[in-house]
């Protein structure tokens, strides 16, 4: 490929892909390498999840069960459905837009949380039933 047709596809790749195909019918996908980073990203993650939910329903799964998302373990029974819930809502923004950026989010919060579940104090302190003595409290005026 030369010349205009070998700009052309390059000008094509960059917008939303392009395809190559030979003669013989073998065909090339070209496309931004960020767009494929996110493909696999967000291939992995969907797996990732099914193997974690598949775990889960069989009770109380060792983290080595619920493979890259074992730190979930440390979740009870609601926070697991709020969890996937949120990621099912990440994957499908994630697979519209070609962009990973709401799977990074989600994982990186509930990480998060899950660190300091798994700390038994501020797991106490966290879930704990918290005490009256608190009141709401107006914005401060300047």
């Amino acid at each position: 490929m030369a010349g205009a047709k070998r700009r052309a596809f390059l000008d094509a790749a960059r917008l939303h892909g392009a395809l190559l195909r030979d003669t013989d019918g073998f065909a090339l996908t070209m496309l931004p390498l960020a767009q494929m980073e996110a493909i696999t990203e967000i291939a992995d993650i969907a797996v990732a999840a099914l193997v974690a939910e598949f775990a889960l329903t069989k009770g109380s799964p060792r983290p080595a069960e619920l493979g890259t998302l074992s730190w979930l373990a440390v979740f009870d029974k609601e926070d697991l459905a709020e969890f996937f819930g949120e990621l099912r809502d990440a994957l499908a923004i994630a697979s519209s837009t070609r962009d990973a950026t709401a799977i990074d989010t989600c994982l990186q919060e509930w990480r998060t949380t899950a660190r300091a579940l798994s700390d038994p104090i501020r797991r106490r302190i966290l879930t704990g039933v918290g005490s009256d003595d608190f009141v709401e409290v107006d914005r401060p005026q300047e």
